[in-house]
Protein backbone atom coordinates (compact mmCIF):
# COMPACT_ATOMS: atom_id res chain seq x y z
CA UNK A 1 0.00 0.00 0.00
CA UNK A 2 1.25 3.16 -0.61
CA UNK A 3 1.75 6.29 1.43
CA UNK A 4 -0.24 9.30 0.15
CA UNK A 5 0.41 12.87 1.64
CA UNK A 6 -2.58 13.76 4.08
CA UNK A 7 -3.39 16.38 6.97
CA UNK A 8 -0.21 15.92 8.92
CA UNK A 9 0.45 19.54 9.64
CA UNK A 10 0.19 20.26 5.73
CA UNK A 11 -1.93 23.03 5.11
CA UNK A 12 -5.17 22.77 3.03
CA UNK A 13 -5.09 24.14 -0.35
CA UNK A 14 -8.12 25.31 -3.43
CA UNK A 15 -6.82 24.93 -7.05
CA UNK A 16 -9.70 26.00 -9.05
CA UNK A 17 -8.78 25.78 -13.04
CA UNK A 18 -10.66 26.51 -15.72
CA UNK A 19 -9.66 24.18 -18.93
CA UNK A 20 -11.41 23.97 -22.50
CA UNK A 21 -13.79 21.49 -23.19
CA UNK A 22 -12.36 18.02 -22.88
CA UNK A 23 -13.13 14.73 -22.11
CA UNK A 24 -9.81 13.67 -20.98
CA UNK A 25 -8.94 16.99 -19.28
CA UNK A 26 -10.33 16.24 -15.82
CA UNK A 27 -8.16 13.14 -15.85
CA UNK A 28 -5.20 14.86 -16.96
CA UNK A 29 -5.84 17.87 -13.78
CA UNK A 30 -5.15 14.59 -11.20
CA UNK A 31 -2.61 13.45 -12.54
CA UNK A 32 -0.38 15.42 -11.23
CA UNK A 33 -1.54 14.81 -7.52
CA UNK A 34 -0.52 10.90 -8.22
CA UNK A 35 2.84 11.79 -9.27
CA UNK A 36 3.29 14.25 -5.92
CA UNK A 37 1.50 11.18 -3.61
CA UNK A 38 -1.33 14.09 -3.04
CA UNK A 39 -4.86 12.66 -2.40
CA UNK A 40 -7.39 15.04 -2.80
CA UNK A 41 -9.82 15.87 -0.34
CA UNK A 42 -12.80 17.56 -2.00
CA UNK A 43 -12.88 18.06 -5.89
CA UNK A 44 -16.24 19.89 -7.31
CA UNK A 45 -16.53 20.43 -11.25
CA UNK A 46 -18.62 21.62 -13.95
CA UNK A 47 -18.13 21.03 -17.49
CA UNK A 48 -20.49 22.48 -20.75
CA UNK A 49 -19.52 23.58 -24.15
CA UNK A 50 -17.94 26.26 -23.11
CA UNK A 51 -15.47 24.52 -21.13
CA UNK A 52 -14.66 22.94 -17.28
CA UNK A 53 -14.10 24.57 -13.83
CA UNK A 54 -12.98 22.65 -11.76
CA UNK A 55 -12.21 23.18 -8.02
CA UNK A 56 -9.61 20.46 -5.91
CA UNK A 57 -8.96 20.93 -2.26
CA UNK A 58 -5.97 19.28 -1.08
CA UNK A 59 -3.58 18.89 1.89
CA UNK A 60 0.13 19.84 0.98
CA UNK A 61 3.12 21.77 1.84
CA UNK A 62 3.43 25.11 0.24
CA UNK A 63 6.33 23.92 -2.25
CA UNK A 64 4.27 20.90 -3.42
CA UNK A 65 1.08 23.26 -3.64
CA UNK A 66 3.01 25.66 -5.44
CA UNK A 67 4.29 22.87 -8.13
CA UNK A 68 1.59 21.28 -8.28
CA UNK A 69 -0.30 24.85 -9.53
CA UNK A 70 2.87 25.46 -11.69
CA UNK A 71 2.34 22.03 -13.39
CA UNK A 72 -1.35 22.38 -14.28
CA UNK A 73 -1.03 25.87 -14.86
CA UNK A 74 1.22 25.17 -18.23
CA UNK A 75 -1.10 21.97 -19.32
CA UNK A 76 -2.48 21.89 -23.01
CA UNK A 77 -5.75 22.92 -22.54
CA UNK A 78 -5.76 24.85 -19.39
CA UNK A 79 -6.69 28.53 -19.34
CA UNK A 80 -6.24 29.16 -16.02
CA UNK A 81 -5.08 27.91 -12.69
CA UNK A 82 -5.38 29.90 -9.20
CA UNK A 83 -3.99 28.90 -6.01
CA UNK A 84 -5.12 29.93 -2.55
CA UNK A 85 -4.75 28.97 0.72
CA UNK A 86 -8.25 27.37 2.44
CA UNK A 87 -8.63 29.32 6.10
CA UNK A 88 -8.72 27.07 8.88
CA UNK A 89 -11.95 27.51 9.91
CA UNK A 90 -13.38 26.69 6.84
CA UNK A 91 -11.79 23.43 6.86
CA UNK A 92 -14.05 22.69 9.85
CA UNK A 93 -17.42 23.38 7.82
Amino acid sequence: MSTLSCADGAALHRLTVEAEADPNALLRLLEPFVIHAVMPVRLASRADDAGLCAEIEFHAGPEVAERLAARIGVMFAVLRAELCAVPARAEAA
